[in-house]
């Protein structure tokens, strides 16, 4: 059998014991090599299924334990490419969530609903934002200065937030979004004039292609994981920075860069720690964590300017 000491008993030899089995004469060599170069002398005898590796009895279970040393340095290191963690449509109801609650806004900031300015209650104003009304930095990510501006929006932020969602679970994957266009905006506003203002969903977007960026750093073939290969994850996502937000009218390049760099930095913190598992409880309770979060930001920020 596979799992047996084999002995061959010689007139004038030590018995020669089996010390492993390989399927073919090139994985048998392999392993005979790792033997000689310990010092031992071995044989490889093809006898029922593979080809048989044999050592003197004195020297077994020193060249098991070099055969073993071997085979875990030599292991097929596990794919972390990750598939889907969500189903398609949980993945779809997280983009229809986005979609739904910018058109609302949009709607509600263009007819002054309840009679109140909601640009001016919910713009990132650099110097309201910095001096305490932290909610516009939330709030200002569900404003948008035209039907061109929003389109864009909606169709990069669906992209990216079902790619997030697909690696992180719909709920968690827009809670960070959401959180990196918040700090994203409210980082922009400390290093901007305090007459600066800004709107848009750019800066959750981009926070979500620093989130991509770096997850796939190491969420993919391990082959990709060494040398400079490794970067090319987060070099595809500076590029996309550089070419889709850093040039075009009215285009905050502060609040797009710092979106960028604090989804990257929730990456980061992501793959230190490791991926939350996936639940649908997690998910629920992250995306109601994201809904209180949005919500409550424009409730104080009417009632404020009420």
């Amino acid at each position: 059998m596979a799992g047996e000491d084999t002995r061959l008993d010689e007139a004038d030899d030590e018995p020669l014991v089996q010390v492993g089995r390989f399927r073919n004469r090139r994985e048998a060599a392999d392993n005979a090599l790792v033997l000689v170069a310990a010092g031992m002398n071995c044989q490889m005898v093809s006898s029922g299924w593979g080809v048989a590796l044999l050592v003197a009895e004195s020297e077994a279970e020193t060249a098991r334990r070099e055969l073993a040393a071997y085979a875990e340095d030599n292991r097929p290191e596990p794919s972390s490419v990750i598939g889907p963690r969500v189903s398609f449509a949980d993945g779809i109801t997280g983009v229809l969530a986005y979609w739904c609650v910018l058109v609302f806004v949009h709607a509600a900031a263009s007819r002054s609903l309840f009679g109140l300015d909601w640009y001016a209650a919910g713009a990132d104003q650099a110097a309201l934002t910095v001096g305490g009304e932290w909610w516009r930095a939330i709030t200002a990510l569900g404003l948008h200065a035209d039907l061109g501006h929003i389109a864009s929006n909606l169709v990069a932020g669906s992209l990216f937030g079902f790619f997030v969602a697909e690696i992180l679970g719909s709920g968690v994957g827009w809670l960070l979004i959401l959180l990196a266009g918040g700090f994203g905006n409210a980082i922009n506003s400390m290093l901007q004039p305090a007459s600066h203002t800004s709107v848009g969903a750019s800066t959750a977007v981009f926070g979500a292609v620093g989130l991509l960026a770096v997850l796939a750093m190491r969420h993919r073939p391990a082959s990709w994981r060494r040398g400079m290969r490794r970067f090319a994850p987060l070099a595809a996502g500076v590029m996309l920075l550089a070419f889709l937000g850093m040039e075009g009218e009215r285009i905050d390049v502060g609040a797009h860069a710092a979106g960028f760099v604090m989804g990257a930095v929730f990456g980061a913190i992501l793959l230190a720690v490791g991926l939350p598992k996936t639940t649908r409880a997690r998910s629920l309770t992250a995306a109601a964590g994201a809904l209180v979060l949005f919500a409550g930001s424009w409730t104080i920020a009417l009632l404020h300017a009420g």
